[in-house]
């Protein structure tokens, strides 16, 4: 008798399936340390676990390769909202932003769906150890559109913070003829982008090469134990891993910055518990293998696979609104970074080049091609704009822009 191959089903991106839908996820192997907490396999992502750490506007998918994506909508509920894509930095979870009163405000005013996807590894979104920045928008940002029915062709706008705007690049080059409008806030680039570019400029000082204020590649972090001599060894990672919960009750010094009673007197809330309950807590909350392989591994900070200045088509910048908000001396995403990226998009997107620093939106005079760029830089280092992004005041601004 002669056989009948059978074509499988094909794998239907849906949002929030149950727990008995779910496929095998990805087993990802430890890397030889003997304390589970940094060098064990990550544990397996459940639907209970994503709902009783989640909120209202918490969803799910899991791709066909089995790897659960954590993600969350908010805003406006209106069908004609303009499609708005947040990405969270370090140590922070895509859960903040529904958490904050203030922006949620601010997208229900301006008519603005928001959609942040959960980071590789962090909250519960499974790790991918071998992605490249590249690679996440096309990865783990085309799914969860395609599950959320948001056609090919929609426009979308973009924001990254920290490092988060290292994924915001991914989204810029991935959807560059989709997208409307970009914030990049404290921003960083590749280091071996910035060598790159110094060398073509001739000034090896131009950019900062340092990763996070040191010198660490992020090259042992996930490979092997005890690197003799390695900042980025696996040791030291387990230590800090043991101190991961100090981190959230660290959040208080945010109370300490300028203006920050004003947030509660404003919109009722507390910012910096909501720091810690919805951004770092969550962000640990099924495991810190996120942190291990897609923050300190060198792919996240080098080869992204793609320039950021070469291969996103000039034509396709200069319709772009694009803010860059960053802050002085700071010591995590470096002030030249932030700097040469204002200089660069004011180039392209404002007439006659002129830059408009910390001015309101409707004074930007932007190019003939429907592109503006506004580029807010002040004193504070990494919190330059803590104060304003909470207040949902940030925010507001990027999208008069």
């Amino acid at each position: 008798m002669k056989s009948v191959q059978v074509v499988p089903a094909q794998h239907v991106m849906k949002a929030c399936p149950e727990q008995s839908e779910l496929i095998p996820q990805p087993k990802l192997a430890g890397n030889g340390c003997c304390c589970v907490c940094c060098g064990g396999t990550p544990a397996d992502i459940t639907v209970e676990k994503i709902k009783k750490h989640g909120n209202a506007s918490t969803r799910w998918i899991q791709k066909r390769d089995g790897r659960v994506i954590e993600y969350y909508v908010y805003g406006s509920e209106e069908p004609d909202a303009k499609i708005f894509i947040q990405v969270a930095g370090d140590m922070s979870s895509a859960k903040t932003f529904p958490e904050l009163p203030s922006i949620v405000k601010v997208l229900k005013d301006k008519n603005v769906k928001a959609i942040s996807v959960q980071i590789s590894g962090f909250g519960f979104t499974s790790c991918d150890p071998n992605r490249r920045i590249g690679d996440w928008a096309k990865s783990d940002v085309d799914p969860v559109l395609e599950a959320e029915g948001i056609g090919k062709d929609v426009p979308l706008m973009i924001e990254g913070t920290s490092l988060g705007s290292l994924h915001c690049y991914s989204l810029m080059h991935h959807y560059q003829d989709r997208v409307a409008a970009a914030h990049f806030q404290v921003p960083a680039l590749a280091r071996d982008l910035a060598k790159d570019l110094n060398a073509k400029e001739g000034n090896p000082k131009m950019l900062d090469t340092k990763l996070m204020g040191c010198n660490c590649t992020g090259k042992y972090s996930s490979t092997c134990f005890l690197i003799p001599g390695a900042c980025c060894s696996p040791c030291l990672h387990c230590c800090c891993s043991c101190m991961l919960p100090q981190v959230a009750s660290g959040m208080k010094e945010l109370t300490k910055l300028e203006g920050y009673a004003t947030i509660k007197e404003e919109y009722g809330f507390e910012a910096w518990k909501v720091m810690s309950d919805h951004g770092v807590k969550h962000c640990f909350a099924n495991s810190c293998s996120g942190q291990i392989h897609n923050v300190y591994l060198k792919q996240i900070y080098e080869k992204w696979g793609f320039h950021p200045f070469d291969d996103i088509k000039l034509e396709n910048v200069q319709k772009m609104k694009i803010m860059i908000s960053y802050g002085e001396k700071d010591p995590v995403s470096p002030e030249n970074h932030g700097e040469y990226m204002a200089k660069f998009y004011t180039e392209k997107c404002n007439k006659d080049g002129k830059m408009w620093k910390n001015v309101d939106p409707s004074e930007v005079v932007g190019n003939d091609h429907g592109g503006k760029c506004l580029v807010n830089v002040r004193p504070g280092g990494h919190e330059a704009h803590f104060i304003a992004f909470f207040k949902g005041e940030l925010l507001k601004k990027f999208l008069e822009l």
